[in-house]
């Protein structure tokens, strides 16, 4: 028997559960109250919403970046279809290029850099894949003059291209790699002949005009060419026809062909330069 029940004092006693010993909700049980039920729901929504946005983004993300790869490669297809495509549509396409990278020439002025359709001669017809593997078969389907001129994107195609071509035997390369003034002198050496002065003999004069006249492509790049062609006329001289070659096919990583690299400028200059001072030339793209 407790002291409590002993006194019957006539007092009433309450007794008070302490924050201790308070009923504790457990979610899922049945004294669980309907706000904290309400408070996870929002929680659970609330990660749920944040996730799938997280997931969402990174599918839109993965749809441009899948647009995009698509759009480079229509682009580089598109550049690599430009060779096999009519002189008039080329010349088009450069009268386009031309008017981007001069906004501030007047009409008038524009239609002097312009490239007619009939200074290219349209390799539509060459059906067979345009690598260096089918470079010498292009090139002897479409020549017809003793030298050509081929002009390629960088030093390291030149080289490619040299050694398509048959390497020293029938060309020679103009690049950076070897100073200017050596392949000027060469430029000089196989168009207009060896020197008399050089104390060479007879024989080895012969020996050495027999080798020049085997000698009919002369590949570099366009800045280099305009460079030789600045210091040396030997290319305009004579009346004999000369092709120029356009490794127009070609893309390098970043997917820039001969007319979108940073010697574009230089590229129109050359060939604006042959056709005003050379009689009987074409230009074909490869």
């Amino acid at each position: 028997m407790s002291l409590g029940d002993d006194l019957d004092d006539g007092l009433e006693y309450e007794v008070q559960e302490s924050d201790s010993e308070a009923a504790v909700e457990v979610p899922g049980s049945p004294i669980e109250s309907e706000t904290v039920k309400r408070s996870r729901r929002s929680s659970e929504t609330d990660d749920s919403n944040k996730s799938q946005s997280k997931r969402q983004k990174k599918l839109a993300n993965s749809k441009l970046h899948q647009k995009k790869l698509e759009k480079m490669e229509h682009d580089a297809e598109q550049k690599k279809l430009l060779p096999r495509s009519s002189s008039e549509r080329i010349s088009e396409y450069l009268a386009t290029l031309i008017r981007e990278k001069n906004p501030d020439l007047s009409a008038l002025e524009l239609e002097e850099q312009y490239f007619k359709k009939t200074n290219f001669i349209s390799t539509e017809r060459y059906e067979k894949e345009r690598n260096l593997d089918n470079l010498q078969d292009f090139v002897n389907t479409f020549s017809k003059s003793p030298r050509a001129v081929v002009l390629s994107a960088s030093n390291i195609r030149v080289a490619d291209v040299f050694r398509s071509l048959g390497g020293s035997q029938t060309a020679v390369k103009l690049f950076s790699k070897t100073k200017l003034k050596d392949d000027v002198a060469r430029v000089d050496q196989l168009l207009k002949g060896s020197d008399s002065k050089d104390g060479k003999t007879g024989k080895s004069k012969a020996k050495d005009k027999k080798k020049e006249k085997e000698v009919k492509y002369y590949i570099s790049t366009p800045a280099r060419m305009a460079k030789i062609t600045e210091a040396t006329d030997s290319f305009f001289e004579g009346k004999e026809k000369l092709d120029i070659f356009l490794d127009a096919s070609y893309l390098d990583p970043k997917t820039n062909t001969l007319f979108t690299s940073e010697d574009c400028a230089a590229l129109f200059k050359v060939l604006r330069d042959f056709l005003n001072k050379k009689s009987s030339v074409k230009i074909l793209l490869f």
